[in-house]
């Protein structure tokens, strides 16, 4: 099963643009040959406490994220029209997932909004990194400290393979997190230390650290988003 991402841009960003996507977009591609699973990432109200947390680097920030599971006989050329129609820009990511940490916990039906918040980062590797080095340090070392140091309840790394399309920016991984809603706007619950503030200071300070290894924070994009299973 092979795994496509669509970063979307909409002409009017907002409701109309969201709903759309809600009511028909996800229902539509869930509905075709070979379509396994939809998932969308909306920039919505629900997730508008987390403004302090989105950075805008390298583009102007994406307004929704399609994720399509699909096998070999689903029409990809169809499927992508459908992504077409509902925006007026596009980039596609074919990409290899890795779950490194699965929801277990916040499960929801078709069409329902996971609780909380996703986040969502756009990752480069630094031009002093080899692409090896770049991927085994995030891969092999620092999935642990973020499993480790962050509430997080879902964790998913997209390495991207491939991409296509309308695009503004080449990236080479996209990040998924889930968090509590909480972690939007206290950073003691971001950092699973909620009522501890030296817990927080070293998983914080532990975190960041381990960021500045194989991140450069100039390029890097974050956008929270609502998630939405189809």
């Amino acid at each position: 099963m092979q795994k496509v991402i669509y970063l979307m841009w909409a002409g009017v960003p907002g409701p109309d643009f969201n709903q759309r996507l809600l009511s028909w977009l996800g229902p539509e591609l869930a509905s075709q040959a070979g379509v396994k699973r939809v998932q969308l990432n909306l920039v919505d109200d629900a997730v508008a406490a987390a403004a302090a947390l989105r950075m805008e680097n390298s583009a102007q920030g994406f307004d929704a994220m399609c994720s399509l599971y699909l096998d070999e006989d689903a029409e990809r050329l169809v499927l992508q029209e459908y992504i077409q129609s509902c925006c007026v820009q596009y980039s596609r990511y074919h990409v290899e997932e890795f779950e490194a940490l699965e929801n277990t916990t916040q499960r929801v039906g078709s069409g329902q909004r996971t609780p909380g918040f996703s986040q969502v980062a756009l990752l480069r590797c630094p031009q002093s990194m080899a692409y090896e080095d770049w991927r085994g340090y995030w891969q092999g070392t620092h999935t642990q400290i973020a499993i480790d140091t962050q509430s997080s309840f879902r964790y998913v790394q997209n390495v991207v393979t491939e991409l296509a399309g309308s695009d503004v920016a080449c990236y080479h991984a996209i990040v998924e997190e889930c968090f509590p809603a909480e972690a939007m706007t206290d950073p003691e619950v971001f950092y699973a230390a909620k009522g501890n503030p030296e817990k927080y200071q070293a998983n914080c300070q532990k975190m960041i650290s381990s960021c500045q290894n194989f991140i450069d924070f100039d390029e890097i994009d974050v956008i929270p988003t609502s998630e939405y299973q189809f």
